[in-house]
């Protein structure tokens, strides 16, 4: 290339401190006889600022809060949920914090079993007594990080079935 300028690589000079900025932004600069671009319609003012959202009766209608999907509908009971042959009212979400809280205590209480069998290690084998506690934590935590994810998995999928049912009855299926 001859010309220095026609070099799409080659970039202006950052301006020195104090000076303005150039016109220059990477492209082109336009030239003398093009229109200027369309920038589109501009965009629509309302009555009390742009800050305070369309007037009244524009948008979509608000929405009554619904509750929870997976709420248990016209509350049975324990009991009540155990003797429901559709199915309609669901145990295991109920119980899901005390099997969680049921874990809990028995993966602390395996790991205050391993940490007095490592006491007990310490006195004839050393080493072993070192893994056992170096293992108990690792134990402990890969437990309740194990039963965790598989209670959530379950929760889960009341919920997508609790979610479908509402719209199923919502559209009048059921």
């Amino acid at each position: 290339m001859s010309n220095p300028h026609d070099d799409p690589g080659r970039r202006p000079p950052p301006p020195r401190q104090g000076e303005p900025p150039s016109s220059y932004q990477g492209g082109p600069p336009p030239y003398q006889g093009d229109p200027p671009s369309y920038q589109g319609p501009p965009p629509p003012q309302h009555p009390g600022g742009p800050w305070q959202g369309p007037p009244p009766g524009h948008g979509m209608p608000p929405q009554p809060p619904s509750p929870p999907a997976y709420a248990p509908r016209g509350d049975k009971g324990i009991f009540g949920a155990l003797f429901d042959l559709n199915f309609d009212h669901m145990v295991t979400t109920r119980l899901i914090k005390v099997s969680y809280a049921l874990a809990m205590v028995v993966y602390s209480l395996i790991a205050l079993v391993m940490l007095l069998f490592a006491w007990s290690f310490s006195v004839w084998n050393k080493p072993l007594a070192l893994a056992t506690l170096v293992a108990t934590p690792i134990f402990w935590i890969a437990g309740l990080l194990s039963t965790r994810l598989i209670l959530e998995f379950v929760i889960n999928q009341f919920k997508i079935t609790e979610h479908l049912k509402a719209m199923r009855e919502r559209e009048g299926l059921r």
